[in-house]
């Protein structure tokens, strides 16, 4: 069995500020450290239950915080940047159901911790087709476009929630609870370890709570800026679409085109803002 886990470090339990998930920043190493403590629990649980190879993707900032060597010894790392499909790079190969650790709410969300999606100086907001949609929602859409169902999310209790009312009764493991945007009530690690190694482990065993969430054909994606000269350099792109001042739309028969389509608009908009990676 081949699974997946695309892995972020805002959702990880005692991550509460922007100066723990940025290289260089003071608490860095630290959330790391946590970052890989919680990421070896969920594989342990994985193995545990009859995964037969397990593969990560580091989906967080430039994509180079988890270390090979610190990874448990029987997964495959994908790391750096730039990747073709950013946090789910390598979804498409031959997987058999996906794992979100560390994930949490989308841009707006009025108490999720260090909530954004995937741009936080760029994205306001998002919507596909209407719905208003997260990491979890983009990257479990690009997975179900592949045929490839959501088995797992952790993250803090905010994100858990929006999964599940999202893409249905998945799995879910709230890691942490959420205060505000920048606190949370944070239980013990190793309880929090212990849980993980569980959930993942049950979560094979439990095919019936794995959610496909397959958009339809065509899909139309609503990315409202933050700044209307992230808009400008936007339009210039084919088939964007300006609906106001900060808002514009794209939509494609393809969701895995639309979907690089969203990540070269957020590209653009970074490099307006000298932000490269959220």
């Amino acid at each position: 069995m081949h699974i997946y886990l695309s892995v972020d470090l805002e959702g990880i339990n005692g991550v509460v500020h922007s100066s723990q998930t940025q290289p260089g920043e003071p608490g860095y190493e630290r959330a790391v450290s946590l970052m890989h403590g919680e990421t070896n629990a969920v594989i342990d649980g994985l193995l545990t239950a009859g995964a037969t190879t397990v593969l990560v993707n580091d989906a967080h900032w430039d994509m180079r915080n988890l270390r090979v060597e610190a990874l448990h010894p029987q997964a495959t790392l994908i790391t750096g940047w730039q990747k073709p499909f950013s946090m789910l790079s390598g979804i498409d190969r031959g997987i058999e159901a996906a794992c979100f650790v560390g994930y949490h709410s989308r841009a707006g969300t009025a108490r999720g911790v260090l909530s954004h999606t995937y741009r936080a100086q760029v994205f306001l907001d998002v919507r596909l087709n209407q719905q208003p949609v997260g990491e979890v929602g983009l990257n479990a859409a690009l997975a179900g476009w592949f045929g490839i169902p959501v088995a797992l999310v952790t993250g803090d209790d905010a994100v858990c929630e929006e999964a599940r009312e999202l893409i249905g009764p998945v799995n879910t493991v709230p890691v942490k609870t959420a205060i505000s945007r920048y606190s949370a009530l944070c239980p013990p690690h190793k309880q929090t370890l212990d849980l993980l190694r569980t959930s993942a482990s049950d979560c094979l065993n439990d095919r019936q709570r794995w959610r496909h969430f397959r958009p339809p054909s065509p899909s139309t994606l609503s990315l409202t800026m933050i700044d209307p000269a992230m808009a400008d350099g936007a339009e210039l792109l084919p088939m964007v679409k300006r609906i106001n001042d900060r808002q514009i739309e794209l939509s494609h028969e393809d969701f895995s085109v639309l979907f690089k389509l969203m990540l070269a608009i957020g590209a653009i908009g970074a490099s307006r803002r000298d932000n490269y990676f959220s």
